[in-house]
């Protein structure tokens, strides 16, 4: 049996011994090193023929302040093990997947934080009839160091403006003898959007070691299942890129997706089928669905969970980074032959749907109703080394289907653009499985975007910095101009010197599209007359200052004037993090960041509140940032 969390208290000092008796000892000393030499040598000879699938203790967190023996006696410690095992899982269908080990002990450690001296919140969502947590066994593993234990997943719910779900994979032996181990590999879905794995640092920051003390954590074993194809083809050669990850809340719930009307073969014998999210009556997504999936293909894991695949048009590359990484999958550049001899290969367009401050989702289907009413006509063709495919546009952009689209204003364009102004606006192009996909030009202002986020830096002390921030869809103005980043220096009350134009600043502004949008969860519904005070309110409760809350008013209260009500909701850090990833030069202590969602309205409707707010830590290098969706 291994020993995996070796805490055996060290021996009391010994008494104090003669000079004879201690030059004895050290003889033996002597003897016995040049013996367990021998005996080493002898031993490393049998240890190269053993197996190496042993367990190697890598680091032991001492939760233990030698200076408070006493007082911190008997406190637990995270052990870190590295087995580098790639375990075999004897894996039960997804439809019959039991509810498995649920340890309270750990939803507690994994949920639990503490936001003040006196104030102390759980997490994680709790329901007074669920649990803080779902549990599933997902199968056994076979053979090497973990043989016939039970590998569980642990969804957990954290709480915010919306709910986020964590899932924990577990390695647990089923009658208690040995300790739960915790593998260093989470999958983390964020508000209803998808997501990728991450570790737990990723998930829980510095903390993360802090909390999972009394656990054993496998920093290297690894599921080969987990570790999917990016790329399918299906037999008819069509291409499908893996976008993300869906959530899983319990087995009946992902494993109804396999009814889906609509199915494509893959070359390596499995199946991709259509997503269609489920809706109840009022055409509202039912619980576990997600908007960002529509039009979008997808596999099911062997944890029950959906991964979703894009079905890339030909001649489309993704938008990338400078890095090479795919910022979002709703955006690229098509390589396009117009009818008049122009080739297109740098314009950008986007084919996901429009919503919010980003995309709704990748790809915009069009019905063909709508398709008919448009007089389509060849204007070029999309094309691959040997394959050319036709693109078409409506015969005028006259007509009732565009007008909104350009009838946007700016800050840089104080008067609407009209289809006149624009080389091919839109185009259309029926894919691989016959569906028609719209193309909208990037350079026509959608009729929502991300509407003027400021970004607060308070360094404790003065400090030259830079700071870049990467709207998944691009900027559409920023102030002061950003470049390839702002270089700033960053005062501790807050105001900055662009170093670029030497000019003073309160803050960095920028507009532009986020990626995935997904609407927000959760929302208050207020009377026009007490907006302003309910928003002074609510801002304040999330730790803002005065400043920053007279700039949001004076932005938005103007905006929020010609309905009798207003439906106002928020995202908080973690969906800003993926609409428009924010990182400095210097690494701040904390960043807190809001968009503020809102809909005028007829008639009042109830709210649905958060179950709390959150709040910004303000102290440290704090960065502070709100913005709002425009329309």
């Amino acid at each position: 049996m291994i020993d995996l969390n070796p805490n055996a208290p060290p021996p009391a000092p010994a008494p104090h011994k003669s000079p004879a008796f201690i030059g004895v000892i050290l003889l033996i000393c002597v003897v016995a090193f040049f013996g367990g030499v021998l005996v080493t040598n002898l031993w490393e000879g049998v240890r190269d023929e053993q197996e190496d699938n042993e367990i190697i203790v890598v680091e032991q967190e001492e939760s233990v302040d030698e200076s408070e023996d006493e007082t911190q006696e008997g406190q637990q410690e995270l052990v870190l093990v590295s087995t580098d095992e790639e375990l075999q899982i004897d894996w039960i269908d997804p439809t019959s997947q039991p509810a498995g080990y649920d340890d309270p002990v750990f939803g507690e450690a994994v949920c639990f934080v503490d936001v003040g001296e006196t104030e102390l919140w759980n997490e994680c969502e709790e329901n007074p009839n669920d649990p803080v947590s779902w549990s599933y066994k997902l199968g056994s593993v076979i053979g090497g160091v973990y043989d016939g234990r039970d590998f569980v997943m642990t969804t957990v719910p954290f709480i915010g403006f919306g709910t986020s779900y964590t899932s924990f994979y577990l390695l647990v032996d089923s009658d208690g003898s040995e300790e739960t181990v915790v593998l260093d590999y989470i999958r983390d879905v964020s508000f209803g959007s998808s997501s990728k794995a991450i570790t737990l640092a990723e998930r829980f920051g510095e903390e993360w070691s802090t909390r999972l003390e009394g656990f054993v954590v496998d920093t290297m074993a690894r599921v080969p299942e987990f570790e999917f194809e990016q790329i399918y083809y299906d037999s008819e050669g069509n291409e499908y890129f893996f976008t993300g990850y869906g959530h899983r809340l319990y087995s009946e719930q992902a494993t109804a997706l396999t009814g889906s009307t609509k199915s494509v073969s893959r070359t390596d014998g499995g199946t991709l089928r259509l997503y269609e999210p489920k809706r109840d009556v009022n055409g509202q997504l039912l619980e576990g669905q997600t908007a960002a999936g529509e039009n979008q293909f997808f596999d099911v894991d062997e944890d029950g969970r959906v991964l979703f695949y894009d079905l890339r048009p030909p001649f489309f590359d993704y938008d990338t980074d400078k890095t090479g990484t795919i910022t979002t999958y709703a955006m690229g550049r098509p390589i396009i032959r117009w009818n008049d001899g122009t080739v297109s290969n740098e314009q950008i367009y986007f084919k996901g749907e429009v919503g919010g401050c980003g995309f709704t989702n990748v790809t915009k289907v069009i019905p063909q109703s709508t398709i008919d009413s448009l007089g389509l006509v060849q204007t070029g063709e999309g094309f691959t080394e040997d394959v050319h495919y036709p693109v078409y546009e409506p015969t005028s952009y006259d007509l009732e289907y565009y007008d909104e689209a350009f009838t946007i204003v700016t800050w840089k364009q104080e008067e609407p653009k009209t289809y006149e102004d624009f080389e091919h606006p839109f185009f259309y192009y029926q894919d691989g499985l016959g569906r028609w996909v719209e193309f909208m030009s990037n350079e026509i202002v959608p009729p929502v975007e991300c509407g003027k986020p400021v970004i607060y830096l308070y360094p404790e002390s003065t400090m030259d910095m830079s700071v870049w921030v990467n709207p998944r869809g691009g900027f559409s103005y920023t102030e002061p101009d950003y470049g390839d980043g702002w270089d700033v220096t960053a005062y501790p009350d807050g105001h900055l010197v662009n170093r670029a134009d030497g000019l003073e600043y309160p803050y960095l502004f920028w507009e532009g599209r986020g990626g995935l949008y997904p609407e927000v969860q959760t929302y208050w519904v207020v009377e026009q007359s007490g907006v302003e005070s309910f928003l002074r309110e609510t801002l304040a409760r999330m730790n803002f200052n005065q400043v920053e809350i007279a700039d949001f008013i004076e932005f938005w209260l103007p905006r929020m004037q010609s309905e009798p009500f207003y439906k106002i909701g928020f995202h908080g850090t973690n969906v800003m993090n993926e609409l428009a990833p924010l990182s400095l030069s210097v690494k701040p202590d904390h960043i807190f960041r809001i968009l503020m969602d809102y809909e005028g309205l007829d008639v009042w409707q109830p709210s649905k509140p958060p179950v709390r707010l959150p709040r910004a830590n303000r102290d440290g290098f704090e960065v502070m940032e709100w913005g709002g969706v425009l329309r």
